[in-house]
């Protein structure tokens, strides 16, 4: 039997089992005026080699949901250069007209560039900028960057949805969404789709002490051949990789019923880990109604129904978000980024390195100033997989957010 290892450098000092949040008292907050919602433009791609080109299949999405960019967007400006720099020789530029080019998909803009060959090679990188109008005659320009490699025009086939032909820009589908895989090579053949166990823990705390990175190893449980053309679906859960032998091997986490979202009763329980203690999970998991105990959990901290009910939107609002954004080899919400997402909300600002992203939370009258850093980690089934750079001072300003919650304070 195959073996293939997943390097997950996640491996603790201890459990979220073993205790659970320690909760402290929380002094009294004054109310505070929200403040403007600021766009968050993010940047999916797929991509596949025919011919003497590269497609780049782009997917632009206002994440906070504040701008419909397939209605903002009126153009694209895209240049090749020979490096991660503005500053750098200048091999090829061009522009689109979004409102022409662009199609629309559930919730963003959906773009498809094709770049010559021979220009796609390290050092070089694609820049992109996407203008978008807004009132008032104002205008938003959205950078990106995507570095090429040379490697990447021999990847010859595309996943897409078999009933709209969207590709599946998501690390993720469930067990009913219809699938086509489509070939672009000269000579297609069938392509090997393993399926292994997706049983991983949920992240741990941001101050948790770590011990040496282990990489661990999964069995493969299944193999089975896809042909291109053919729809298909993936009826059993789990984590799947279509071509592994392959220099671009496409992984997918498979969920049931309507992931991302949270709306089954078994589904509520297990993203509470970050607010309750191992006491409370293990009452809610022996209890004969889930939802049940779930409710009383939340109207417990709530104080009445109303309250309830906007603490429970709020909390599996932001589960949501995290599954759809922070998806790896295990459910967004049980990421370091999904953790912290689902506990602090949206960061006010968050900055990009080709190895890292960095949220930053400012300080406002109910809540410090705190900076969360993310390395990108190597992962055989995704690209998707940050982790937290934890630190011992984090402490605070996880039990004292933690806390708020607890006290019906959630920042939004």
């Amino acid at each position: 039997m195959k073996h293939f290892a997943l390097i997950l450098f996640s491996v603790l000092l201890f459990s979220w089992g073993c205790g659970g949040p320690r909760l402290r008292p929380l002094a009294r907050m004054q109310p505070v005026m929200a403040k403007p919602v600021i766009p968050e433009i993010i940047l999916q791609q797929r991509f596949y080699g025919s011919g003497d080109s590269l497609y780049l299949l782009l997917r632009f999405e206002d994440v906070r949901q504040v701008l419909d960019v397939p209605q903002t967007a009126k153009y694209m400006i895209y240049s090749i250069r020979a490096g991660a720099s503005e500053r750098d020789a200048l091999l090829q530029s061009d522009s689109v007209n979004v409102t022409v080019a662009g199609r629309k998909d559930a919730q963003g803009l959906v773009l498809q560039l094709a770049l010559p060959r021979q220009l796609v090679q390290e050092p070089n990188v694609l820049h992109l900028r996407l203008w978008q109008d807004l009132e008032n005659n104002e205008r938003m320009g959205a950078r990106f960057k995507v570095p090429l490699q040379a490697s990447m025009p021999e990847k010859d086939f595309l996943l897409v949805q078999a009933t709209n032909g969207q590709p599946v820009f998501q690390d993720y589908t469930t067990t009913s969404t219809p699938l086509l895989l489509r070939s672009y090579s000269a000579a297609p053949g069938t392509l090997m789709l393993q399926r292994f166990e997706a049983d991983f823990t949920p992240a741990l705390p941001p101050m948790s002490a770590r011990q040496e990175a282990v990489p661990r190893t999964i069995s493969v449980l299944e193999e089975t051949s896809i042909v291109p053309g053919d729809t298909f679906s993936l009826k059993e859960p789990g984590l799947y990789l279509l071509a592994p032998d392959s220099r671009f091997p496409r992984g997918l986490l498979v969920q049931p019923n309507a992931y991302p979202k949270v709306t089954m009763a078994k589904e509520l329980l297990p993203p509470l880990i970050y607010l309750t203690t191992s006491a409370e999970r293990e009452a809610m998991m022996q209890a004969a109604d889930t939802k049940e105990a779930v409710d009383r959990f939340w109207l417990k901290i709530a104080g009445n129904e109303n309250e309830a009910r906007r603490l429970i939107r709020t909390y599996y609002s932001r589960v949501e978000t995290a599954n759809r954004l922070y998806t790896s080899h295990k459910a967004g919400w049980a990421t370091d980024r999904g953790m912290i997402y689902i506990i602090y909300g949206p960061p006010s600002d968050i900055s990009h390195t080709a190895g890292s992203e960095t949220w930053i939370y400012r300080q406002s009258e109910t809540s410090p100033y705190v900076k969360f850093v993310f390395t990108k980690k190597e992962n055989t089934f995704t690209t998707n997989h940050y982790e937290l750079i934890r630190r011992p001072e984090y402490e605070e300003s996880w039990y004292s957010t933690v806390a708020k919650w607890r006290a019906g304070i959630t920042g939004t």
